[in-house]
């Protein structure tokens, strides 16, 4: 992960349990690996949670969070991206819009999508 070089992705979960969702791979789960990207791309149903399982190489400190999206979501998911990021300790969940990102707006998240408008939905921002 470009990111966060000294994180190691352990296991994931996007989605609604119970439900087709985006997982690890059932062959890396069972050696506590997992790929280190995922891109899904089609509509899917909006997501209930979002589970990240996560290593510090450098400390080999394991780390786990677990995001309800349910309020954090728009309903209509069209042309919306999910994308996170970890950094130490720390979960970060971004919201990319399809909308173009306004000159006076300060670029937020992934540094990919610096040119389109993303919202911090985790942890919460104070107002």
């Amino acid at each position: 992960m470009l990111e966060s070089p000294d994180i190691e992705i352990l296991d994931y979960f996007y989605g609604i349990p119970n439900c087709p969702s985006i997982s690890n791979p059932e062959q890396y789960k069972k050696r506590n690996k997992s790929m280190q990207g995922e891109n899904s791309i089609g509509p899917m149903r909006r997501a209930h949670k979002l589970y990240v399982k996560w290593r510090i190489k450098s400390t080999r400190q394991e780390y786990e969070d677990t995001v309800d999206l349910r309020r954090r979501l728009p309903k209509d998911m069209t042309k919306h991206r999910v994308h996170f990021i970890v950094q130490g300790s720390q979960l970060y969940v971004y919201l990319v819009t399809p909308e173009r990102r306004s000159p006076d707006m300060p670029p937020n998240g992934p540094r990919a999508y610096q040119p389109l408008k993303t919202l911090t939905i985790y942890p919460d921002q104070p107002n």
